[in-house]
């Protein structure tokens, strides 16, 4: 991997910490402005296009409530021009009257754009326990 490349990461791994705990600004500036971009967040539903992207990451970041936020990566592929990453996201939730433990599963998807790294995907969803009747 390139030195760009591990810039960037660390960079998104970091906004990512700040988007949880209501600060949405660093994570966006990461973000293509391309109206093929898609976020598929934790609290359901999706967007598509900037726009849309732009303002549901300004509510998640409004609702969120998290601290202690950490990444564990299972796999991250990088190509020339388009990379993913897959992760668990850990953090503790502070939405009630009891902080609550949250894992994430994450994955994002990103391409370079005029020379940079730029987020164009993000899907996320709560980690459930593996159904143990399915074989």
């Amino acid at each position: 991997m390139d030195s760009d490349w591990d810039r960037f990461i660390s960079r998104c791994q970091q906004a990512l910490g700040d988007l949880v705990e209501g600060r949405p600004e660093p994570f966006k500036a990461l973000w293509s402005h391309a109206g093929d971009v898609v976020i598929m967040g934790a609290f359901g539903g999706y967007e598509r296009g900037w726009d849309q992207v732009s303002a549901r990451l300004d509510w998640a970041a409004a609702g969120i409530k998290a601290t202690g936020r950490a990444a564990e990566n299972i796999v991250a592929v990088v190509g020339d021009n388009l990379a993913y990453t897959v992760d668990l996201e850990h953090m503790t939730r502070h939405a009630g009257d009891d902080p609550a433990p949250r894992t994430l599963r994450c994955t994002q998807a990103y391409r370079r754009e005029n020379g940079e790294w730029k987020v164009i995907l993000r899907h996320a969803d709560e980690l459930p326990d593996k159904d143990e009747q399915q074989r």
